[in-house]
């Protein structure tokens, strides 16, 4: 079983999509992951506030890692919908439809069946991708504002945490790859989120130079693996602005973990 979710959240106290939409019996293991200096806004919330000095997302994500290595977990974004696709083979109508409470728990079965295999990254496919239909799942591939980890098992003292300010998840999942854990994603279960750049969350902080900064560093920590093109975005506060993005090659990733392990063995 997941025994905790936690939902990562800053600047939205009166927003909280993902928790809106998570069934009862998830948030009775859920808890909103708050800055010190916000606690005061959540009444009513069951929260975890973090030490004063963790004050940006890849900090967060490493206290939450760091500090749940016995247990099996969520780690969410703080703006998620969650939908169930229409598989093949299945005749209810439309093309996906809103999670009930059974598909909640038909995910959390299948998550821990992936950690039992020896998954220990894993998550759900988004929305706005087109839907693979004939395939439960995809490996080695980009996991976007929803995690599910193996504590355990996750190497969390080999990781560079903070190295990427703004990509902090691209740089954990191609770091995780290099060593060797592929990830899955799920096809059946998918997640929505607002707009990047949308109001609260990282926006308070993050700047069109702020995020480029943070993606040429995740270049030159993955040469060969990272390649940026620029790009214009269409949504949030960004909506018009060039930016910078990243076609990531993760198999190219996994397979240097690979080659690393056939040198050592030799």
């Amino acid at each position: 079983m997941l025994n905790k979710i936690f939902v990562l959240t800053y600047g939205r106290s009166k927003s909280q999509v993902t928790w809106n939409n998570l069934p009862d019996i998830w948030k009775e293991k859920a808890s909103l992951v708050v800055q010190e200096r916000e606690k005061h806004l959540y009444d009513g919330y069951p929260i975890v506030v973090l030490p004063d000095n963790v004050r940006n997302l890849p900090a967060t994500i490493e206290w939450v890692v760091k500090n749940n290595r016995d247990i099996r977990f969520g780690m969410f974004d703080d703006d998620l919908s969650f939908y169930r696709t229409r598989m093949t083979g299945e005749t209810w109508e439309g093309t996906k439809r809103k999670m009930i409470v059974q598909d909640f728990i038909d995910l959390e079965e299948t998550v821990c069946a992936w950690m039992d295999e020896g998954i220990i990254q894993c998550g759900m496919e988004v929305a706005w991708n087109i839907p693979d239909r004939d395939n439960e799942y995809k490996e080695i591939t980009r996991i976007c504002a929803n995690f599910f980890y193996d504590g355990p098992k996750v190497p969390a003292d080999e990781i560079d945490w903070t190295g990427s300010m703004y990509a902090e998840n691209f740089h954990l999942i191609i770091q995780l790859l290099k060593k060797g854990y592929k990830n899955r994603i799920s096809n059946r279960f998918r997640i929505d989120t607002i707009a990047t750049q949308s109001e609260g969350g990282c926006a308070v902080e993050r700047t069109v130079e702020r995020h480029n900064d943070s993606m040429r560093a995740l270049a030159e920590m993955h040469p060969g693996i990272v390649k940026l093109y620029e790009k214009e975005t269409t949504g949030g506060q960004w909506a018009g602005t060039p930016k910078l993005a990243a076609k990531i090659a993760w198999k190219e990733a996994y397979k240097r973990s690979q080659v690393n392990s056939l040198d050592s063995f030799f």
